[in-house]
């Protein structure tokens, strides 16, 4: 019987598939047809056969790899990037009654031995390991003993984002593989662009040909926003009650999952966990096991959990920091809405933070004379582009679809009617655009050089309720979220601190500021002349995001 009229049903039977695209079909098959010949017997072939798959989040790669490992005469190694995938993948494979081996670092002798015996004896049709075990002389040995049909690694941009940094034992997979002497190699993604295609060709095919396979980019049920901000605490207290769930909140450090964490519960979101791949083999199945089940569950958790764990109903995916490349955000963005209903992906962009500060001024001075096709990733919180157009172009997609609502062409389509909004200068736009800002602007402006900061945020608060001219405009503001409003101000060069004999310590419009307060103040009456609280709703409290949720 042909090898490929048995996929199907064993999709059905074994992983729940229905019916397979023709895409999966279409990789499956090359790695059935290079492994074997027309027969179905074992062919000798001169070389190896190399496929690069670009599949976008939720596509359903693994099954690529796992249908034809119950097919193929010789094991199948697969090659994870962290302990966190290895371990769902190997629970996945155990639920579906698929056997599978798992090599990783700390096993003692006796799980050793075991796992050893399911690939002696020919039971084990599946190989899992990552490249720290694959560089060890130990495991390399055991893989010799066997044939390796198909070698296999999985979420293959990793090699050119942490080979070159903290994980070097990526550099060697590529010759380690080839000197298993695979029947097939393929390196499977869900993000890459030009230059991590070539990187990936480099460290993983040694410059050896390859196929590529691949489908669009886009993900239409995502909706993508940025939320400029003068307080991030506020904007993401305020947008964790509104947004959808359950929700990721991605951080960069593992000390940093665990502050996020305990700052959300603190707000009183008690169903709220952190992750990260520094937890103990116990604490990651938990969390896992905990989140995976939760319908209305808060992670702050680093990439670890970014790279290919599976919950489809992820509705909202939160970035406080601008990850390193467009595809680890298009990776990261992407654990949202993998069950295809929509799903939010919100960047939170602090606006007077020192990160910030840097990548804005640097993307300016990189984008001079650039086409819209090649500002540099590092504009995306700035872009007044398509932000689903901005992703896919930098992904190397000329031709994009049309976008299915971003926070940009839905304020576009929103603030048409206001050409005074669009002619204003981009960072005071944006300065406006950010919560809290027109009333902090509007009450210093109104008392100039007689309230210190304390006073501001103390009466910008309920206390100032009814009195001193947009007194208690924040009241629903804890303080520290007043003060982080003000001090951003300060950083930003709106406000500052009277240093005059008899006003020393209280505070005032800048230059700068007077003018963003005179065009907000404009602005505002522009539309109420008019009488459209759209535009002032819109371009005063965007970063409530109503216009995406």
């Amino acid at each position: 019987m042909d090898m490929q009229s048995l996929v199907e049903p064993l999709a059905r039977e074994k992983l729940g598939i229905v019916s397979l695209a023709p895409l999966q079909r279409f990789v499956i098959a090359n790695v059935l047809d290079a492994a074997t010949d027309s027969a179905g017997m074992d062919s000798l072939p001169d070389e190896t056969y190399r496929q690069l798959v670009l599949f976008p989040t939720g596509f359903g790669k693994t099954a690529c790899f796992q249908l034809p490992a119950m097919l193929l005469d010789g094991l199948t190694l697969v090659i994870y990037p962290l302990l966190a995938l290895m371990h769902d993948q190997y629970r996945r494979l155990q639920e579906a009654g698929i056997p599978a081996a798992l090599f990783k670092g700390g096993l003692g002798e006796e799980e050793w031995a075991g796992q050893a015996s399911l690939v002696l004896s020919g039971k084990a049709r599946l190989v899992l390991t990552n490249p720290e075990m694959l560089a060890t002389a130990r495991l390399q040995q055991l893989l010799r003993t066997q044939r390796v049909a198909h070698a296999v690694l999985d979420e293959a941009h990793c090699v050119a984002s942490w080979g070159t940094t903290f994980r070097p034992a990526y550099l060697g997979t590529g010759a380690i593989i080839a000197s298993l002497q695979p029947r097939v190699i393929s390196a499977f993604t869900a993000t890459a662009g030009p230059d991590m295609i070539e990187a990936i060709r480099q460290h993983v095919f040694l410059d050896q040909p390859c196929a590529l396979v691949s489908t669009e980019w886009d993900r239409p049920n995502l909706r993508y926003a940025v939320i400029p901000t003068l307080s991030p605490s506020r904007t993401l207290r305020h947008l964790l009650g509104r947004c959808p769930k359950p929700c990721i909140i991605f951080q960069r450090s593992r000390p940093g999952t665990m502050l996020m964490a305990s700052q959300v519960r603190a707000w009183g979101f008690s169903a709220t966990r952190y992750y990260h791949a520094g937890l103990t083999r116990s604490e990651r199945t938990a969390t896992e096991t905990w989140f995976h089940a939760s319908t209305d569950g808060i992670l702050a958790a680093t990439n670890a959990y970014g790279l290919g764990v599976d919950k489809k109903n992820i509705r909202t995916v939160i970035h406080t920091d601008l990850p390193d490349s467009v595809e680890a955000y298009i990776q990261e963005a992407g654990r949202g809405g993998r069950d295809g209903n929509p799903a939010l992906a919100i960047m939170v962009t602090p606006l007077a933070g020192d990160e910030t500060a840097r990548t804005s001024e640097s993307a300016k001075e990189e984008q001079a004379g650039l086409p819209s096709t090649r500002l540099p990733w590092t504009m995306y919180p700035f872009t007044e582009d398509c932000r689903r157009a901005f992703l896919l172009r930098k992904l190397g997609e000329i031709a994009t679809p049309e976008c299915s609502g971003c926070d940009v062409c839905m304020e576009q389509a929103q603030l048409r009617a206001s050409p005074a909004w669009w002619s204003m200068q981009p960072d005071i736009r944006r300065f406006l655009r950010a919560d809290g800002a027109f009333e902090m602007l509007g009450f210093i402006g109104k008392h100039p050089r007689r309230f210190t900061h304390i006073e501001v945020c103390r009466l910008l608060g309920s206390q100032g309720k009814g009195t001193w001219g947009w007194g208690g405009s924040l009241a629903g503001w804890t303080e520290p979220e007043r003060l982080e409003l003000l001090q951003s101000c300060m950083k930003l060069g709106m406000v500052r601190t009277a240093t005059r004999l008899g006003w020393k310590g209280q505070l005032e419009l800048t230059p700068l500021g007077k003018e963003a307060a005179r065009q907000a103040e404009f602005l505002y009456k522009e539309c109420r002349r008019h009488s459209s609280t759209c535009c002032h709703d819109a371009a005063l409290k965007c970063s409530e995001n109503s216009h995406i949720m």
